[in-house]
């Protein structure tokens, strides 16, 4: 299943599709497994209020692990700083295992999942570890929204399709 650009929402367990021609001329494509997407938002939900935040760990553009990381930055409601030793770990693994950052991942427990100019600048800052980056955003804490960016150097932004192997059953608590 592909999954366009925004509107990436969960109902009941599937996905749905409610794009503008704009948004489906995305063109890159990550692929996530269901059981992944199911763990990005049981996790932004266990955080919430606070941002939660991790790496999609992978090659090239597929997903096959996700690493949750500790928010240690001191306004955690609204802003997200990974813990350094967690990441540190987190790049010896890919190191030994000779898989990469697919992409930063982290919630907005208040917001629209759409990257602030925080998100762009930071994301600048930390293009050498990924320019992807996937956002869940809480605003309707029963119907998360997944959306996922490539944030480029000179802070540009470009709207990702996600593709799933499957519908989210898995790993999914109510709030």
């Amino acid at each position: 299943r592909t999954y366009n650009c925004a509107a990436v929402i969960l109902l009941g367990g599937v996905f749905h599709d409610g794009l503008t021609n704009h948004e489906r001329s995305c063109r890159i494509v990550d692929k996530y497994p269901a059981p992944n997407i199911a763990a990005l938002i049981a996790h932004a939900l266990q955080d919430d209020p606070n941002e939660s935040c991790g790496l999609l760990i992978g090659n090239v553009d597929t997903v096959d692990e996700m690493q949750r990381m500790s928010n240690v930055n001191s306004k955690p409601v609204s802003r997200y700083t990974m813990q350094p030793a967690e990441l540190v770990e987190a790049q010896e693994k890919i190191r030994r295992t000779n898989r990469e950052f697919v992409a930063i991942y982290h919630s907005h427990t208040f917001t629209q999942g759409y990257p602030s100019k925080t998100d762009i600048k930071n994301a600048v800052e930390v293009g050498s570890i990924s320019t992807r980056h996937v956002i869940v955003s809480l605003v309707e804490k029963t119907r998360p929204i997944i959306r996922a960016f490539e944030i480029n150097d000179k802070s540009e932004v470009t709207e990702l399709v996600i593709q799933t192997d499957g519908e989210l059953t898995e790993g999914l608590t109510s709030p």
